[in-house]
């Protein structure tokens, strides 16, 4: 199986690495990151799979001829022009795509770039950095890959990946509703990315103070009255589930935007608050606080980006 991670950070650095013990693993990276790929493998220290390093091949582009039978997709949302460029002579009839970024709208983007049929949509939990160039660590806790088709014609697509990721170990649930399982996410992260963000603050810090505290379980509350109206059978445990997963584990939560934010790098904010706010205007449902946190942050996001 050719497997191509579409890019070796975090995410796709740490799940690409335990895929390459079974499968033949490419990675895409830049930088020094990549030079320290391609001279000494990928590091990787994990309290899921333990301490080892990933021999496989690193490029910034694929070699030229190279066919892939799986891409993985996680690069932030404001990479996805220059990724799709970079992946598509990679891509076959046969080749499946899951996407693992956050927020909403890769589904859709790769969707009319490479043709819907071949897209898989998913999630994934895990607490992951990058901790130096060519080096992963993953901390622990849950550490899961949630993924589903759109269509009934994907299920062998389906069945294919779950074969993969059981022979790799790597812990995994099927979606019935993939769209159910992206919004419950989306709730989660617009309160960790969006508080965290708007008050240039650890989550810790924004659970110690009364009025962020309430401000965030707020923000759970709005994201998923959108969710409630655009998901039919929306998980209804899924306010309570969010607001005691923050409070139980305020104390180690960290936000992938809120370290973009303070790096002074584009942030996801269009695919995460931005996202909530466009859906709650569609259907006509208030969300005061995601639009003030999308309109603030993308001062800053525009400024980056400039």
């Amino acid at each position: 199986m050719n497997i191509l991670i579409m890019a070796a950070g975090a995410v796709g650095g740490y799940f690409g690495s335990v895929l390459s013990k079974t499968n033949e693993v490419t990675f895409i990276a830049r930088g020094e990151h990549l030079g320290k790929i391609q001279k000494n493998g990928l590091s990787v220290k994990s309290v899921t799979s333990g301490n080892f390093v990933s021999k496989s091949k690193a490029y910034e582009s694929p070699p030229p001829g190279y066919k892939a039978d799986l891409i993985i997709f996680c690069v932030k949302e404001y990479q996805n022009q220059k990724a799709c460029e970079v992946i598509s002579n990679s891509v076959t009839d046969d080749t499946t795509i899951l996407t693992l970024q956050n927020g909403l709208g890769s589904g859709d983007i790769l969707g009319k770039e490479f043709g819907r049929e071949k897209i898989l949509l998913g999630a994934a939990y895990i607490e992951a950095s990058k901790g130096a160039p060519g080096l992963i660590v993953e901390h622990g806790g849950v550490c899961r890959i949630t993924f589903g088709g759109q269509t009934e014609e994907q299920t062998e697509k389906v069945q294919r990946l779950e074969q993969i990721f059981k022979v790799s170990s790597i812990d995994f649930t099927i979606s019935k509703n993939i769209n159910d399982d992206l919004w419950q996410k989306l709730v989660f992260i617009s309160a960790l990315s969006g508080m965290t963000c708007i008050t240039r603050s650890s989550f810790k810090e924004v659970m110690a103070h009364p009025s962020t505290r309430d401000i965030t379980k707020a923000l759970v509350n709005e994201t998923a009255s959108v969710a409630s109206r655009l998901i039919p059978n929306f998980s209804t445990d899924t306010v309570a589930n969010v607001i005691e997963y923050l409070e139980t584990h305020k104390d180690d939560l960290v936000s992938s935007m809120h370290q973009d934010l303070l790096a002074g790098n584009p942030m996801e904010i269009d695919a995460i608050n931005g996202a909530v706010s466009r859906e709650g205007k569609n259907l006509g449902i208030p969300t005061p606080l995601n639009d003030m946190i999308a309109s603030c942050l993308s001062l800053q996001d525009l400024r980056a980006r400039s």
